[in-house]
């Protein structure tokens, strides 16, 4: 991976692709209604859900544990 200046860090934290886009939207709006920030984002034939955009490393690492304590697996990926 390439070193990423400690300044102006940004993640994001995808929790799920679906070749279907009504099950992405309706995880979305179910991780909405838990507080997260999720939004989906086409790539291809795929619809990603994410939550973020968030600042630093510690922050997204926070937001997988309360993700994992809702159910969910997440990948911090960076922005």
């Amino acid at each position: 991976g390439q070193a990423v200046p400690p300044r102006g860090e940004g993640f994001v934290i995808q929790v799920g692709a679906f070749s279907d886009a009504a099950k992405a939207s309706r995880l979305a709006d179910d991780l909405k209604a838990k507080g997260f920030q999720a939004y989906t984002e086409r790539a291809g034939n795929v619809t990603r859900v994410r939550v973020g955009p968030i600042a630093g490393r510690a922050a997204a690492d926070a937001a997988v544990t309360r993700l994992k304590a809702a159910g969910h697996q997440g990948v911090i990926q960076p922005r």
